[in-house]
């Protein structure tokens, strides 16, 4: 029972870890792009992910954020009752960190050296924070597509827990309101990190 629960953490773990690939693509992909076109802050490249928004309240740059991570995670949420939901999963995680990678580069093409502190305080925490979110949300997406697909390709190897419908929604729920909480958070570092500037 022991070694199976291991295997269980293990497959886990490695699952998280592949995923993570996508984000990373993402920011790299992101940074050159940045970096080679120098585009304007755009609520569509850089998804609230720094203020990088000239002009903009951080209340409005809260609500941007909050808005751009609780549609991911409805995408996820959504693309989870497909059999072939997965490759959208990948996608998000892609997506996001295009985002990240994108904001971090224009916040060193308009600061410079200086960008560094700014990146490690106000990119990083919530990156991370969101980015494991996203993590957790691509897997339950995966677990239900593969449900689906099962049903549809398999019906002798489904698994009855896999299927749980008020599971997977609770599951996105909690997603959602760890969302939330991450961008109340990032809002109040940011009024902190304004007021010290």
């Amino acid at each position: 029972m022991e070694r199976t629960s291991n295997t269980v953490r293990l497959s886990r773990r490695t699952a998280l870890f592949l995923l993570s690939i996508f984000v990373t693509a993402g920011i790299i992909a992101g940074s050159v792009y940045q970096a080679m076109n120098v585009p304007q802050p755009s609520a569509l490249i850089h998804q609230y992910w720094a203020p990088v928004y000239p002009e903009m309240s951080i209340f409005r740059y809260m609500c941007g954020g909050l808005v751009q991570s609780v549609l991911c995670l409805t995408v996820l949420y959504l693309f989870g009752f497909f059999a072939l939901g997965q490759p959208f999963g990948a996608a998000v995680l892609f997506y996001r960190g295009f985002g990240i990678g994108a904001s971090a580069a224009m916040l060193y093409s308009m600061f410079g050296a200086k960008a560094f502190l700014i990146v490690l305080l106000l990119v990083v925490p919530k990156g991370a924070a969101q980015v494991i979110v996203l993590l957790l949300g691509v897997r339950e997406l995966c677990r239900g597509s593969g449900y689906t697909l099962a049903c549809w390709t398999d019906t002798e190897r489904i698994d009855p827990e896999q299927g749980n419908f008020r599971l997977y929604c609770i599951k996105f729920i909690v997603l959602m309101i760890i969302s939330i909480t991450i961008s109340a958070a990032d809002a109040a570092l940011n009024l902190v990190f304004a007021g010290l500037s």
